[in-house]
């Protein structure tokens, strides 16, 4: 029995963000603002002029990686390389935690931790995975199993990956016509599907979109209303356009969203799409009948927790996780 899924919907509980690395926060080692900021902080070093906008520098960096001027290959493959190894800790903490992390995790019991040591395959994806990243990532990730004794434990890097929340959320369609969407902390994926038979008729990935309406800083609880309420119109209005771009004739939308969701509910939080729960309870039912009021036709609407829907493409895997790798750590067990 995984003791981080409940009625088929993984829980806060299974957060690596929380677990620690000795004293160290997973999300205080690998996460890309961390990453981001030590770009920045290597700016010059890195040969980037001051053009270069923060949304672009992962992008300039991974050309950094194979630069001809030895000194920029050099700073850039140190700082792949430091994360690289960060990484590899904390997926060596979730197999073989030293005492201190044990003794951090106050909300896991040995079933928690047990059940990680019955896992013998994690898939890792997401925005930040990338060809020229991965090698370095595999080369720490192999050093520290050696140093630790790690055996019987595979890691399979996905590259291109970005839409693999929607891909995922195909496997959950019969038959008909559905739009499908990733509400992601930075882009908002989309996918316009059909399906008459055994195999889609229309698959169609359209461009993503800029995410809105996350991001707080020590809002209080009417402000933090206010800013729910626009996210929820943003998102509607997403919906809607999209629904006008493809001429969507189907009543039926698959969503996923970087949050955890139990049975529609959104889970409470301060921030990113968990403060929709300040708009109503069952997310879920209530874009429902929100989008069904305002297009004047029945909408179907179902949610998903975005790394739960690409974890829907690895279905035939037994013990196995999915960890996506974006502004945070996300997780699903393929069921």
């Amino acid at each position: 029995m995984n003791p981080f899924v409940k009625d088929g919907h993984i829980i806060p509980l299974a957060s690596i963000n929380s677990v620690y690395i000795d004293d160290t926060l997973a999300s205080d080692l690998f996460r890309i603002e961390l990453l981001v900021n030590d770009i920045e902080n290597n700016r010059d070093n890195l040969g980037f002029s001051s053009s270069i906008l923060r949304d672009e520098i992962i992008k300039e960096f991974k050309k950094a990686l194979v630069s001809e001027i030895p000194s920029i290959k050099e700073c850039a493959l140190s700082i792949a390389s430091r994360y690289g190894h960060n990484l590899s800790m904390v997926i060596k903490t979730l197999v073989k935690p030293s005492l201190m992390s044990v003794n951090k995790r106050k909300d896991w019991t040995d079933i928690h931790w047990g059940y990680w040591k019955t896992i013998n395959q994690i898939f890792i994806l997401g925005g930040l995975t990338s060809p020229l990243l991965t090698k370095i990532f595999i080369d720490e990730i192999s050093k520290t199993f050696e140093k630790y004794n790690i055996k019987n434990l595979n890691i399979t890097f996905i590259e291109d990956s970005q839409d693999m929340g929607t891909k995922g959320l195909c496997t959950e369609v019969d038959e008909g016509e559905f739009l499908i969407f990733d509400f992601g902390q930075t882009y908002i994926k989309r996918r316009h599907y059909i399906k008459n038979g055994t195999f889609p008729s229309l698959d169609m990935t359209l461009d993503p979109i800029k995410s809105d309406f996350l991001f707080y800083k020590h809002k209080d609880d009417d402000e933090l209303k206010i800013i729910a309420s626009k996210l929820d119109d943003f998102m509607v209005d997403t919906i809607i356009d999209t629904m006008n771009e493809v001429d969507f004739s189907g009543n039926k939308l698959l969503i996923a969203i970087a949050n955890y969701v139990y049975k529609g509910n959104i889970y409470p939080s301060r921030g990113g799409y968990a403060k929709l729960y300040k708009v109503a309870k069952n997310y879920e039912n209530y874009l429902s009948k929100k989008l069904s009021k305002r297009l004047n036709k029945e909408i179907t609407v179902v949610l998903y927790h975005d790394t739960s829907a690409m974890g829907l493409l690895f279905k035939e895997y037994k013990n196995t996780a999915v960890l996506s790798l974006g502004t945070a750590f996300g997780v699903s067990f393929p069921k």
